[in-house]
């Protein structure tokens, strides 16, 4: 009998180059998707299209006339609040620092470039005790500096002496800045030099702010890392450094070398705003304020309290002022002082001044 003949086996043919080719494609095509979902949410969080302000009032508040009050500070030892008042998009003569004591009127001071327009504020304490008021301002042509004064009091009131002034790239996009005196301070900033990264950097929040700190003759990057940082204060013992972030919408707690100035993150805490200025009153509380979502989809406003605890980390907080716009449009900043709870906006034409305890 004959034998049957098995066919000799054949090699699986190879995948053809046009399936893996298909399979990189849709591979690419779900982390393009991944990433632009992930961008998508951070874009819904920052602007807070999902958040809504409420209606809460620390008490009785009465408006004081005066535009653009985006960015205010208290001197302690003479009761004195600072305001920079400087409208947004707007620059005008009225522009400049104005001075008040709680329960006053606001008095625009003398010293000051004719061409203002301070955007931050801060006091500070030299070595010898004396006040020192920095501020950010943004002139007429778009350049930015960082200027420095003394703070001096008569009979007639405060007045101010200029001391020096540090402008260039590491200033050209400063936001918040918080005073240490003697010339020194921190400064919330993006040092790129690209425009389109910085809207980038913003909006998409991809970490490549700092914070940084000047010792009296030059920067250094005290952190590096930020997303978009717009405020930043210093602890009353010097010992800690409260940023925050207005696109993740969040304040971050960090430890503070005196020696060298460097920070390091400690701990952070959700804000349910986009928060534009921060201050810490005589108790060590930091109190955070601004609009509610972005500005030009709702003019609501949010004001927060944070107590933090001796290692200068978040305890708890609550909300102080919410409105829906009615109150005030946007708020910017706030300020606790003995009886009073200062709020303003740099969108305004008004700040108020809320009786507390």
């Amino acid at each position: 009998m004959a034998k049957l003949k098995h066919p000799a086996p054949v090699a699986p043919a190879a995948r053809p180059k046009t399936d893996r080719l298909m399979r990189a494609v849709i591979l690419a095509w779900i982390v393009a998707g991944a990433l632009i979902l992930m961008a998508l949410f951070k874009v819904i969080k920052a602007v807070g299209l999902l958040s809504f302000a409420g209606s809460v009032s620390p008490g009785a508040c009465k408006p004081i006339a005066l535009a653009g009050a985006g960015d205010m500070a208290f001197e302690t030892k003479n009761n004195m609040l600072f305001i920079a008042a400087a409208r947004d998009g707007a620059p005008a003569a009225s522009d400049g620092i104005y001075a008040m004591t709680p329960g006053g009127t606001p008095a625009k001071l003398a010293g000051t470039e004719a061409d203002f327009h301070p955007s931050a504020v801060s006091v500070g304490y030299n070595i010898d005790g004396s006040p020192s008021l920095t501020a950010v301002n943004r002139r007429h042509d778009g350049s930015v500096a960082v200027e420095v004064y003394n703070v001096l009091y008569d009979a007639k009131g405060a007045t101010l002496a200029p001391q020096a002034a540090v402008q260039g790239q590491l200033a050209k996009r400063a936001s918040g800045i918080a005073a240490l005196g003697n010339g020194r301070f921190y400064l919330a900033s993006n040092p790129t030099r690209s425009d389109f990264m910085a809207w980038a950097d913003r909006w998409f929040l991809l970490s490549r702010a700092d914070v940084l700190f000047f010792n009296g003759q030059l920067f250094r990057q005290a952190i590096n890392g930020v997303s978009d940082p717009s405020a930043v204060a210093v602890s009353p013992d010097g010992q800690h450094v409260y940023v925050a972030s207005r696109g993740e919408r969040r304040l971050i707690s960090l430890s503070r070398d005196i020696m060298g100035g460097t920070l390091t993150e400690q701990a952070s805490i959700s804000l349910p705003m986009r928060p534009e200025r921060i201050s810490v009153d005589a108790s060590g509380a930091v109190w955070a304020a601004g609009p509610t979502r972005l500005p030009t989809m709702s003019p609501a406003s949010t004001v927060v309290r944070i107590v933090v605890g001796s290692d200068g980390k978040q305890v708890s907080q609550d909300t102080v002022y919410a409105n829906d716009g009615q109150g005030l449009k946007a708020a910017t900043a706030a300020v606790k002082t003995p009886g009073h709870l200062f709020i303003g906006s740099s969108s305004d034409d008004k700040l108020l001044d809320c009786a507390v305890k």
